[in-house]
This record gives C-alpha cells, structure tokens and sequence, in this order.
C-alpha cells in the first residue's frame, strides 16, 4: 500500500549530486551485524538490533518526508490481518496486558520491512544491507565454530539444555541454524564474499556452524532450499521446461526414498548408534525420535484445542497458558506458525496469514522471472536465489515459530525494495 505520494527527483540522487539516504543505508547495515546478537536479551526479549531498527525506522520516515518519497508498506494486508486477529482474540479472551506486547513487535517488523523497502530509491541501502549479512554470517560463523570447538561456551552457547548443541549469542539453536541457512542463500544470491575462493571459505564456515547447532530443522531447510536452487538455477539458464523438470526430478527421488527405501531402514537403530556414538549426533538426529514424537503430541494437542474452542483464539502468545489452563497432559507452545496463528489469533489472524504468505510468493515469483536494472544487479546478481528463501521459510514455520524472526524480516524487506525496482523499471518501459 502505498501512503504519500509526489516524488521529487528520480534515481535517489540529491541535488547536490550525493546519494540521498546514506546516513539510513550506514544505520541498516549497523542493523543487519546486529541480528545475530540475542543474548543477552532485554525486556520482552528485546535485543539492540531491536535498538537499531527502530532508529532506522525514525530515519526513513525523515528521509520520505523531507524528499517527498511514496513509501510502500509491504504486506501489510497479511500483517494487519495477523494483528487484528490478535487483538480480537485477546479481547474475547481478556488476555493479559502484556499480550500486547507481541502486537507491537508484529508492528515493529512490518515498519521495518517498509524502511528496508525504501531502497527502491537508493541502491546505497540494498547494498549496505546484503553486503553486512553477506560479510557478517561468515565472521560470526568462523568466531563462533571456533568458539564451540575451543569449548568456550559462553560464546558457543552450549547449555545442559541442549546437549552439546551450540546456540551462539541467539539463545537457541534451531533459530541459529535458520538465520545461518537463510545467510547461505542470501550470500549466494550475491555472490559475496565476491572472490569465488574466499566465498567457498565462507560457505564452509556458515555450514560448518550450522552442523554445530545440531538442528535437524536447518538441514532439513538447506536441502530443500539446495533443490529449489538447482531448479531456479536451471529455469534461468534453460527454461522453465530445464527448470519444472529437475524439480518433478527431485520430488520423484525424493518419493521413491520414502517409499522403497524408508521402510528398509531401522530408523530405531541407526538413531540408537547416533545416540551412543558423537556427542553432537546424539543430541540431535539422536533425539530426532523423541523429537519428533513432541511435536506430534504438539499438534494433536493444539488441535483439540482448537476444536474446542471458536473461531476467535485464545490471544497471542497464549498456547502454552491455555493448555495448562485446560489441563492438557502436554503443555508446550504450538512450535508451529501455522498452528500457533489458529490457535492465538483465530480465522482473522488465518487469513492474514495467507494474504501474507501469498504476497510473499508473488514477490519470490517475480524474483525468478525478473532482471533487475544494472546498479540493483550489480548487488544481487541472482535475485531468484532470494526466492528460494522463500519455501526454505515456509518450510521451517512447519516445526518452528518463524513469524517473529528478525532475519525474516530483513529478507522481506530486500525482496520488497528489488520487486519495487523491478516494478519501477517496467512502469519506465511502458511510458
């Protein structure tokens, strides 16, 4: 949606002949270093990325005004969809006060979402963004894998909690594993590092600390995210026919594992062997068993509950109360966006959610098929390799609580700002 109108000079360039927006671009990049620095949290769980963002947010809303810029929102049908869906709940439900702390920051990320959008008229900010996660992920990999293997836990974030599984400075370890897949593809999309030998390095640190989370989650993604890459890559090079082929290609192999292969293996005792063998295998495809089992118990619990109650939800963030509340024999938060909107924010808040997965999958769409203008190629040279963020993200809401991601946020911005431009260039062609 679109919120002021008139803009006076085009291609972001003052006057003067400066690039507009470049104390924004500095503070965004700022930002995206920041994103992975969780612990230790403030209140709510804040962190000072949360800090940073919202300086940025104040420095874009300036910046618009004083150059007369239309500022876009990006999804924000889905997010107020989510919202009012929220609130309604918690109203229904005379939730307490503090449930409306999850609206805000539900509020705070689309804001964000919007300011990084702004770098449709700046390419200064598209590219202080992707090259801070791209320099970032890889240095923080690097310190944080030697961290865990020098046995520096108050770095590495080992805890008797989860095992010898690292955590970092985000205080879990499936969130560090998804926000270090997301970096692969975004640092892929980029090609940054932008030495071919020193990208490798970079790959192999980022994955490196990904196996030390020990998050069944993260591999499961960066397979799926690996697939759809050769897939994009090769309706790029060849077609969509080279492209849809090689997918119904995976998607077949993928079949006959789970059909003739699956069943001829003892899941059981190849995960007994994991348990008694590295520790590192036995708190995570070790554990995959009782893991999974949870997360079944999980479903099966939100969705009686959810069956017993309406179509309104419980309030935000209140799963794990109202299974306790009613006494459920497993009490656990839903671990599932899916489930955990249904549950908290009821039909409204499920359809937000669908608006904003379904503008989320245009703006992938038209990553694929799109070419940016040369400054934006320049800084993503494979746009389409940010669409496959998109299923990889998708994917994970199925067994985490993604919505609340920072690092999801700062890639719907991104896509939001590359899809402007790229709509931005086709209104030029057509006038």
């Amino acid at each position: 949606m679109t919120i002021i109108a008139s803009h006076r000079a085009s291609g972001g360039i003052s006057r003067a002949g400066r690039p507009r927006g470049d104390v924004l671009a500095t503070m965004m990049g700022l930002t995206v270093c920041l994103l992975p620095f969780l612990v230790p949290a403030g209140p709510g769980n804040t962190a000072l990325a949360d800090v940073g963002m919202t300086l940025c947010i104040g420095l874009a809303l300036l910046w618009s005004v004083r150059e007369h810029l239309p500022v876009k929102v990006p999804y924000l049908l889905g997010v107020a969809g989510l919202v009012l869906g929220g609130a309604f709940a918690a109203y229904i439900a005379q939730a307490p006060v503090g449930v409306g702390l999850v609206l805000a920051q539900d509020l705070l990320l689309l804001a964000w979402g919007a300011a990084l959008a702004l770098g449709r008229h700046n390419p200064a900010i598209v590219s202080a963004v992707t090259r801070a996660w791209c320099r970032t992920a890889p240095v923080y990999s690097g310190v944080m894998a030697a961290a865990y293997l020098l046995g520096i836990n108050a770095l590495s974030g080992v805890s008797a909690k989860d095992g010898v599984r690292a955590s970092y400075t985000f205080g879990d370890p499936n969130l560090a594993g998804n926000y270090l897949v997301v970096s692969l593809f975004v640092m892929a999309a980029c090609k940054c590092p932008r030495s071919p030998g020193v990208r490798r390095i970079a790959y192999i640190l980022v994955v490196t600390a990904i196996g030390f989370t020990g998050s069944n989650g993260a591999m499961l993604t960066l397979l799926v995210g690996l697939v759809l890459t050769v897939a994009v890559t090769r309706y790029r090079r060849s077609g969509p026919v080279a492209g849809l082929s090689t997918l119904a290609v995976s998607m077949l192999l993928a079949g006959l594992v789970f059909t003739f292969v699956m069943p001829r293996v003892d899941l059981g005792q190849v995960r007994e062997a994991a348990a008694g063998s590295v520790p590192l295998l036995r708190d995570s495809f070790g554990r995959s068993a009782s893991s999974t089992s949870e997360r079944a118990t999980i479903v099966h619990e939100g969705t009686r509950l959810y069956f017993q109650g309406d179509v309104t939800g419980y309030g935000p963030a209140r799963t794990k109360a109202t299974l306790a509340a009613n006494q459920a024999p497993y009490v656990k938060e839903a671990h599932n966006d899916y489930l955990a909107t249904l549950l908290e924010r009821g039909l409204i808040g499920a359809l937000g959610l669908l608006a904003l997965g379904l503008a989320i999958g245009v703006r992938c769409f038209r990553l694929v098929i799109g070419t940016l203008p040369d400054a934006y190629a320049a800084l993503v040279p494979r746009p389409w390799l940010l669409a496959v963020i998109g299923p990889v993200m998708a994917t994970a809401a199925g067994f985490y609580e993604v919505l609340h991601f920072r690092h999801l946020w700062t890639w719907l911005g991104l896509v939001a700002a590359l899809v402007l431009v790229l709509q931005d260039q086709q209104k030029k062609r057509v006038s």
